[in-house]
């Protein structure tokens, strides 16, 4: 139901107008689409990620995940898939879908693959940002509410990143990459060759912020002290 409403407001949104700076219904379908299908893919494999603080650092269950000879990010991540999320995923595509036969663009193969490809590293940016939020909480206990104002903030990726001002445009590019997790990626399939830079950088933006939150994780179990009593 919440992701349906997001799509009744694009439908309500251009009834009224044809375009939204420039960017038409189909455009704007396709770019949240997009967004879903790499948050939804994020939810569904990684959101035990987001169980961190409440679960494992304050009541103590981050103790067994170090007893075990594994990796400890590797372990909370796959602790749980929550296969119910994968609804997200199923209305993004729907919209992706009807954004392509509207548009009437011809992909080839090579261009699905791509696609595929720029979907995964826009799933990578977002396990890397919450990584990067939650590993906090070895520092400083936290039941959530910084992970759900970036959650709140995430709704930014939705729609094209042109449409705000440009502080908020310098934000979700260069210090919370929430434009790459959909809206650049989207560019590739939409033909917008001036965006074509920013498209390519993708991967690279997930590798850079995934190691960036790797690290962030690693300091954070070492300065892990257990509940204490």
């Amino acid at each position: 139901m919440m992701q349906l409403i997001g799509v009744l407001f694009i439908v309500s949104l251009f009834v009224k107008v044809p375009s939204l700076k420039g960017w038409r219904k189909e455009e704007i379908f396709f770019i949240f689409g997009f967004s879903q299908v790499s948050l939804g893919l994020f939810f569904t494999f990684f959101s035990n990620l987001l169980e961190l603080s409440e679960k494992y650092i304050i009541e103590g269950h981050f103790d067994r995940i170090l007893l075990r000879p594994l990796n400890s990010f590797f372990q909370v991540v796959t602790e749980r898939i929550y296969w119910e999320e994968s609804s997200t995923i199923l209305v993004g595509l729907s919209m992706m879908s009807y954004s392509l036969s509207r548009m009437q663009l011809n992909l080839g193969l090579g261009d699905y693959l791509v696609t595929f490809g720029l979907v995964l590293a826009a799933c990578t940016i977002y396990l890397a940002i919450f990584t990067i939020l939650v590993s906090l909480t070895f520092w400083f206990n936290d039941r959530g509410s910084v992970v759900s104002v970036m959650l709140m903030l995430e709704g930014f990726s939705r729609y094209p990143v042109t449409i705000f001002n440009r502080a908020v445009r310098v934000i979700l590019t260069f210090i919370i990459p929430y434009a790459f997790t959909a809206f650049f990626p989207s560019m590739y399939v939409l033909g917008k060759d001036k965006y074509s830079i920013y498209v390519w950088m993708t991967p690279v933006v997930a590798l850079v912020f995934l190691s960036l939150a790797l690290l962030i994780w690693r300091q954070g179990t070492r300065a892990y002290e257990s509940t204490g009593s």
